[in-house]
């Protein structure tokens, strides 16, 4: 058989990888997987509503996948159709040394291509644009509250994805499996807190903020307003002993805790871990005490995990904390996004959150229900004007806070970093088998100690519900 006219190394290429349909196959979808990451490259370079969350996901991974599935298929095709591989080489060409030479160019030229943009789309699934929106559907409601929390600078990875290797594989692994969940529309609503899959506190958490570090006492003001028809304020002021180590060694204050010298661990009766009831203190001196609920035996302990005390176990919510109705409220009336000159505002507003709204029709019922109660008091057209403004920043508080459709609503995630976390074990339940609790104030009984420690261990009360409190003068901070 005559052989075919020369028609240079890439014809002769070009005619052996068109020599079967598998191998055509892979070349089209090389291809196409080319014109597409071109394309999505010029849109992501003209920003604005062209370079959404789904650009980035189709080129560093919907494309690369493409392009990695015809380069697979190429060899594939040459491979199965083997048998007539030698006989279409021989018609190709009479420098078969160029054409060898041009497959290991383009196959290296094909790994690097690949290898970059996988480097690129590794880095990409890093990201909070990919964590927070690319999984829009499902993982909306916490990047509304990390967009809101003091860690909104920390990437997402920095506390969900261990360092190293094996941190990273562990991470992919687990979020294929939530990716088929999401799939099959097959997952927990709300969505749980991950207590159980989050990095340990070693390795995140005390990078910036470490035990050792001696914080000593903290002065914290909060405004709170009453649900009467002034929307009365009042301010309560305490003293938080957060503590730390001190320089003489000695651990105190809240962050006692999590001492590296100490010890506290505990049981938890639900996956959670808002229930405790049983927990063992080793202090630094060496001297250790079981503190159980009423009802549950020291020994053998419950069933359960072991776990020692660290961060994440009272700074659950630390990154993607949720409000209540009150809490928002109270920060908005103190922040003047809300008027106190709005007859019983605060009672109205909360009684508004917690009606059971819908994503869809909450704005305009939110409005709705203030109008219809401040109608009823004659409103006039400047107080219903008024009343428009306070609804549409109630509206707001509600967005935020609650999704029906997830299951997401007040309450729904407890913030454990307040005395909803402390009271697991601080309740005045909770004993030794010698009869000390760990709760309240020094108390004897008959000469014996029941009690060990009070609140003032961890915060002072200067003030309390007091409108002008004298302590805010004392300190040059008159409100």
């Amino acid at each position: 058989m005559a052989s075919p006219p020369s028609a240079g190394t890439f014809g002769r290429l070009h005619r052996l990888l068109r020599s079967n349909w598998i191998t055509s196959s892979g070349m089209a979808l090389m291809t196409l997987a080319v014109f597409a990451f071109a394309t999505f490259a010029v849109m992501h370079t003209m920003g604005g509503a062209w370079a959404g969350p789904y650009v980035g996901l189709m080129s560093t991974i919907v494309v690369p996948l493409v392009f990695v599935a015809g380069l697979v298929l190429v060899p594939l095709g040459l491979f199965v159709y083997r048998r007539r591989l030698a006989e279409r080489v021989a018609t190709l060409s009479d420098r078969p040394m160029q054409l060898a030479r041009a497959v290991v160019v383009l196959t290296a030229v094909n790994f690097a291509a690949v290898g970059t943009i996988g480097y690129g789309g590794v880095h990409y699934m890093g990201s909070v644009e990919f964590c927070g929106k690319a999984c829009h559907s499902v993982m909306e409601p916490e990047y509304v509250a990390y967009q809101r929390s003091p860690h909104q600078r920390v990437d997402c990875v920095a506390c969900h994805v261990a360092p190293g290797a094996q941190g990273f594989v562990a991470s992919k692994w687990n979020g294929t499996k939530q990716l088929l969940g999401v799939l099959f529309d097959d997952y927990r609503r709300p969505i749980p807190t991950p207590v159980h899959g989050l990095v340990p506190a070693e390795k995140t958490c005390e990078h910036c903020h470490w035990p050792e570090k001696y914080l000593g006492t903290k002065l914290k003001v909060k405004s709170h307003f009453r649900a009467d028809e002034k929307v009365s304020g009042y301010t309560n002021v305490l003293l938080m002993r957060t503590g730390g180590t001190r320089p003489d060694g000695a651990s105190v204050g809240i962050h006692w805790h999590v001492h590296p010298d100490a010890t506290v661990e505990y049981v938890a009766a639900d996956p959670q871990r808002t229930r405790i009831p049983w927990l063992r203190v080793v202090r630094t001196d060496g001297t250790r005490r079981v503190y159980t609920a009423p009802g549950v035996p020291a020994e053998p302990r419950p069933e359960g995990e072991l776990r020692r005390m660290d961060c994440n176990d009272c700074h659950n919510r630390s990154a993607h904390a949720f409000e209540s109705p009150g809490e928002a409220l109270d920060v908005a009336f103190a922040n003047a996004l809300l008027p106190r000159d709005l007859p019983f505002l605060k009672q109205r507003a909360q009684a508004a959150l917690e009606a059971p709204w819908t994503r869809a029709n909450a704005n305009d019922g939110i409005r709705g229900h203030l109008r219809d109660a401040f109608g009823k008091d004659g409103a006039s057209a400047a107080v219903q004007e008024r009343v428009d403004a306070a609804a549409a920043e109630v509206a707001r508080i509600w967005q935020r806070n609650v999704w029906p459709d997830r299951k997401l609503g007040w309450g729904a995630y407890p913030d454990l970093a307040t005395h909803a976390g402390c009271f697991r074990c601080h309740d005045g339940q909770h004993r030794a088998s010698d009869g000390h609790s760990i709760f309240g104030p020094a108390l004897q009984e008959n000469g014996v100690p029941v009690r060990d420690g009070s609140c003032d261990r961890c915060h002072v009360v200067l003030s309390e519900n007091e409108e002008s409190p004298a302590v805010l003068d004392a300190f040059g901070l008159k409100r």
